[in-house]
């Protein structure tokens, strides 16, 4: 398991590279407009440090070592702040009402529990707060579903727990936001990894 986390870690910037230019717009919409305190669930190698505004206050939960490695070393290298914290979605080391905006972006496929990370997510929001989220969810085709599920155990295993077949959209109406806007958008060429949702949930 480590020398899977370590290794998908060292190939996770080549495999996004190809899809990036299309997710630009995405990231924009999430990280870009965060603002105040701000939590990152699950920020990976720090492929949205570029988006954050320069008053961001940023910490990012990412419990994979490997990753969270070349998350600072972006970070450095932007001259940016970050505050890295190693606990899981499941488990955030916050007080209720701690951040303004809380991010995710390709994260919420491989969490191990996913109501209870958007449960924490609403729960270290402020008062009308917003969670803003960008993900790859369940095909609405049942062709294309049944092959996801057939491909699902693989796929987990190669891509470090990543789920293509999570409703992410129906988890995230049911968790008990205020208010939730989403948005279903496909992107060329992304074969098994679509649909994608982007939106905005308010505490």
């Amino acid at each position: 398991m480590a020398i899977r986390k370590r290794m998908f870690a060292a190939v996770y910037d080549k495999l996004a590279a190809a899809e990036e230019p299309k997710v630009r717009q995405f990231r924009e919409r999430t990280a870009g407009r965060a603002d105040g305190k701000v939590l990152e669930i699950g920020g990976g190698t720090g492929l949205n440090l570029p988006f954050y505004g320069s008053d961001v206050q940023l910490t990012v939960a990412e419990p994979n070592p490997h990753m969270a490695r070349r998350l600072k070393g972006r970070a450095q290298g932007l001259g940016m702040s970050v505050t890295i914290v190693s606990d899981v979605g499941e488990r955030l080391p916050f007080q209720d009402g701690e951040f303004d905006s809380v991010v995710s972006t390709l994260v919420l496929c491989s969490v191990g529990d996913l109501p209870g990370v958007l449960k924490e997510a609403r729960r270290v929001l402020k008062p009308g707060g917003a969670f803003y989220f960008f993900e790859h969810v369940a095909a609405e085709t049942k062709w294309k579903r049944r092959f996801q599920n057939w491909f699902n155990g693989p796929w987990r295993y190669m891509g470090d727990g990543c789920n293509l077949n999570r409703d992410i959209a129906a988890v995230i109406r049911q968790s008990g936001f205020e208010s939730v806007e989403i948005e279903s958008v496909d992107l060329p060429g992304a074969s098994v990894v679509s649909p994608r949702i982007v939106g905005t949930a308010r505490a």
